[in-house]
């Protein structure tokens, strides 16, 4: 036995009595597969190896193999989970703003509490229409023109998130508190109806955002956020 037996009462079974059982219940294995796959059972054919064992060894590999993969898809799962929780919680701060400024408040405040963004930077585009954007201006608004954007025009063409090592221009132009301590981050476009911006979300370890990593969450965040700041800039 490779693990102690117990009764419902917590004491131990000898191997006579679980011997004993296993006679007195022959189809038990049959109900508790599981378990015949957890038992060492030897052929005994001399030197040589069963092909019977070897085909009992490769499908329990291939089983423990199967396990290892579920249990990477249920994690995966419940940190998607998480994720699309707190981006809804972020969404409904969103809509909750009364102004631009309290949307940009929010925007920054829920990507460092919950999505533990050491840095985020915000670049927004002016419209075009005339007398938009009431109140007093605020820094992250920029014309469409300005050279700050130029470096980021690849991003905003193509409308897909961008993750890795920021250069340092970008680094300069987003971070400029923490521009030294952001190793990696994730530069999310905000486009509509139109282009309203970028959105970069920093981090100091280098391997939080990649290239390889996955973008779903971060387009949908670029999307919703284009819609609610959108909507405060062209209010007048």
């Amino acid at each position: 036995m490779t693990e102690s037996a117990k009764r419902n009462d917590g004491t131990l079974l000898d191997e006579g009595e679980v011997a004993g059982y296993l006679a007195s219940h022959p189809d038990l294995l049959q109900r508790y597969p599981e378990v015949l796959g957890q038992l060492e059972i030897h052929h005994d054919c001399g030197d040589a190896v069963s092909l019977i064992e070897r085909q009992v060894r490769v499908l329990r590999e291939e089983n423990a193999g199967l396990r290892r993969r579920l249990d990477d898809m249920v994690r995966v799962a419940r940190q998607n989970e998480g994720t699309a929780e707190r981006l809804h919680e972020l969404t409904l701060d969103l809509f909750a703003a009364d102004d631009l400024q309290a949307a940009v408040e929010a925007l920054r405040a829920g990507l460092r509490e919950g999505f533990q963004a050491d840095a985020v930077g915000l670049l927004l585009i002016a419209p075009e229409t005339e007398g938009a954007v009431a109140g007093d201006p605020i820094p992250e608004l920029l014309h469409a023109d300005d050279p700050d954007l130029v470096r980021f025009q690849p991003i905003l063409e193509c409308g897909r998130p961008s993750c890795g090592p920021p250069t340092d221009a970008q680094r300069r132009t987003l971070f400029a508190d923490t521009e030294d301590r952001v190793a990696s981050a994730a530069l999310v476009p905000m486009v509509d109806e139109r282009r309203v911006g970028l959105l970069g979300i920093g981090s100091h370890d280098p391997d939080r955002y990649h290239a390889g990593q996955g973008t779903v969450f971060l387009r949908r965040l670029g999307t919703t956020a284009a819609r609610i700041l959108d909507r405060l800039l062209q209010r007048g």
